[in-house]
């Protein structure tokens, strides 16, 4: 049985996710700045952390990578669209005013990959680019961490510097027709929701409610 916890970062009210299973081991994904209430939940709930996955490399989703990367001496694993943004690290983390050293990437998931196996854990990957170039969604056991595709009500934006919104609305089709309707959306911000839920109520996705 799979459980998460979601914990919201202090940057930009980012969601951090820990992701575990029986064996108490645990996935942490898109560790935002916080490392602290990362590790203290993970020591809270006798967790070993076995990898730190992040769907984008927007600074408020792995400000905190870094940190437990080393700390843990664990894998990163990210998809290769992101390697620009990561090469200018220095300057988005200027840009928000944190203190974080780049994490250093282990293992690359290319673009056209659909499966991941971390451990025992197997995610189902759909790579949605739009909101940034190096977009991933991640499934497992009906739970999709979407990062900033989808929120509860909005979508991610789309006016930033790396942001493209005609690839935006492809991932977006491609998104709602690749998963059960009642499946649970992890997002980077806000409430966790379902994709019933945002279908039939989300502006930005009732066109693609069948």
């Amino acid at each position: 049985m799979l459980n998460y916890k979601k914990i919201i970062s202090r940057l930009l009210d980012q969601n951090i996710y820990v992701l575990s299973n029986d064996n108490k081991e645990a996935i942490i994904i898109d560790p935002g700045l916080g490392f602290d209430l990362i590790d203290n939940y993970l020591k809270s709930e006798h967790l070993s952390p076995i990898a730190v996955l992040a769907t984008h490399a927007h600074i408020d989703h792995i400000v905190s990578a870094s940190d437990c990367i080393k700390h843990y001496n664990i894998p990163f694993y990210i998809c290769r669209g992101n390697s620009i943004m990561l090469e200018h690290y220095d300057i988005m983390k200027g840009y928000m005013n944190v203190d974080s050293q780049r994490p250093e990437v282990t293992h690359w998931i290319e673009e056209s990959e659909k499966k991941l196996i971390i451990g025992s854990f197997e995610f189902n990957v759909n790579y949605n680019p739009g909101h940034s170039p190096g977009c991933m969604s991640f499934e497992i056991d009906s739970l999709i961490f979407c990062g900033d595709l989808i929120f509860k009500g909005s979508i991610g934006r789309t006016d930033l510097q790396t942001s493209n919104p005609a690839h935006m609305e492809k991932s977006l089709e491609m998104f709602v027709n690749s998963f059960d309707v009642n499946s649970t959306l992890l997002p980077g911000h806000r409430e966790i929701t379902t994709l019933d839920y945002e279908l039939k109520t989300n502006p930005f996705l009732v066109k693609y409610a069948k």
